[in-house]
Formats: C-alpha cells, sequence, structure tokens
C-alpha cells in the first residue's frame, strides 16, 4: 500500500470536485488508539471538535461504524447530526433520529444464556473480558498470557455447538465475538448509508484499522477510497495506509481545509 499523504494531490483535487463527500470512519484504533481495555478508548475533546466542524460543512457526511454497541459509541464521541453504525452494522442510527436493529428478542435471550455459560468455563482464564454490546458478546484476551490463547477459542466453540444455527464467531484484534448467525458487516452497513446518495458526484472514503473493516475496504473497491490505519507492509484491502491515529486526525484536517476553500470560492 502507498503511504496516502504520497497521493496527496490527487486525492486532494477528488475531495475539492466532491458533490457529497461521504468519511466513515472506526473508531478504536482509527480515531483513537488501541488501549488495553474498551473503557479506557476516549473521544479527545480536539477529536470532537475536528468531527463537529467537518459535520458543519456543506456537502460533507460523518459516519462512524464501529464494532462497540451503538449505544456505547454514540456517548463516547457525543457529536450529534451524525450517521452511528454499531456493533459492525447490527444496529445504525440516523440524524434524523431513525434507527435499525436487526436483532429479535428471542436470539437477544440466547445470547444472555450463552453469556452465562461463558462466564462459567472462562472465569478461571487470567485477564480475560466479557464484553456484552446489545446484540454481540465480546471475549477480549489482550490482558490474558499467551498460554491461554488456544484455549478460549476452543471453550467458545464448545458453547457454540448448539447454538450453531443461530450465532457464530468471529475474530478482531485480541477479540473473539459470538455474533448472530445473519448477514451484516461492516461493508453492508456502507452500502445500505450510499444508498441514500446519489451515486454521480459521491466520493466515499473509509479509514479502518481492523480486519472486520476489509469488508468495507472491499465494497469501495473503485467507488471510492479506502484507508487501513496501520503499518503499510501489512496485507489489506485498501488502496491506501496511513500509521496511526494521529495521521488520521491530520488528514480530516486537511479535508475540512479543502472543503472550506471551496465553500468560500462558490
Amino acid at each position: 500500500m502507498k503511504h496516502l499523504f504520497e497521493d496527496w494531490e490527487p486525492i486532494q483535487d477528488r475531495i475539492r470536485k466532491a458533490r457529497n463527500l461521504l468519511l466513515f470512519l472506526d473508531y478504536d484504533g482509527t480515531l483513537t488508539p488501541i488501549v488495553s481495555r474498551p473503557e479506557l478508548a476516549v473521544c479527545p475533546p480536539e477529536l470532537k471538535r475536528l468531527l463537529e466542524a467537518l459535520r458543519d460543512l456543506s456537502g460533507v457526511t460523518l459516519a462512524v461504524i464501529s464494532g462497540r454497541s451503538l449505544q456505547d459509541v454514540r456517548k463516547r464521541i457525543g457529536v450529534s447530526d451524525i450517521v452511528y453504525v454499531g456493533n459492525h452494522g447490527l444496529e445504525m442510527a440516523y440524524p434524523d433520529g431513525k434507527q435499525k436493529n436487526l436483532l429479535s428478542s428471542a436470539r437477544t435471550r440466547e445470547l444472555g444464556e450463552i453469556t452465562q455459560n461463558l462466564r462459567r468455563s472462562l472465569e478461571k482464564i487470567p485477564g480475560i473480558l466479557l464484553e456484552e454490546k446489545g446484540p454481540i458478546l465480546s471475549v477480549h484476551y489482550r490482558n490474558v498470557p499467551r498460554t491461554f490463547f488456544s484455549r478460549i477459542p476452543q471453550l467458545l466453540a464448545e458453547e457454540l455447538h448448539q447454538w450453531r444455527d443461530h450465532w457464530k464467531m468471529a475474530s478482531g484484534k485480541m477479540v473473539l465475538e459470538i455474533r448472530p448467525n445473519v448477514y451484516f458487516h461492516k461493508g453492508e452497513a456502507v452500502r445500505k448509508i450510499l444508498r441514500t446518495f446519489p451515486s454521480q458526484g459521491c466520493l466515499p472514503i473509509y479509514l479502518g484499522d481492523d480486519q472486520t473493516d476489509e469488508d468495507a475496504f472491499r465494497v469501495l473497491k473503485g467507488k471510492g477510497i479506502s484507508v487501513f490505519v496501520g503499518p503499510g507492509e501489512l496485507s489489506s484491502e485498501a488502496d491506501f495506509f496511513l500509521r496511526d491515529p494521529d495521521e488520521v486526525h491530520v488528514f480530516l484536517s486537511r479535508c475540512g481545509e479543502v472543503r472550506r476553500a471551496v465553500s468560500r470560492h462558490s
């Protein structure tokens, strides 16, 4: 992958000419650094001001697409009148107040039983963290000794065997997730949001750092710009890379400068 700022001139030109600029942003590892526990990932005031400034620009739409629950990511960012997507696309909230949730009450009850069973089977593993996110259960093992790494997916697979028609296991950065066995992912969320905009003159840009963002990168092939956040030598479907959240903030600031210049001259 090429570093995004190495190709800044043509990218800047596309941002300038776009009738609708859609910025799709992951949260953990993209807007904020990866931390040891999910609750420690805070949105600093300067980032919130940057997002609010972008939101207020003509022809710019912001969408935060996170693996966190919808309620959690909205509370952490605290910016109104933008699109929020939680649990990789299972939950969506639009600025007009409309919300969508793909999980039924019966599936919710099943997940409660699965969670109880896993708490018992995983309780003796040091450093394990279970995070209940509504329609998804995340099992974090970032703080677990390596000797337990192979045991954790085994225990999850054993528990899911009886629920295999309704629930499945997926992996992310030092996390395993129990997800409903329905068709959803971040790329599908991007596709749904794009349908609400005319394709002509629309430039979608997606920034993400995790395996779960690869679906969105694939959806935007030939339609927009995809940016992996992390080392450029890693394999990814993205068009470009930025090294870390600090470079993401620089990029967002540059987007704001370009769009403000367009407004002044229109």
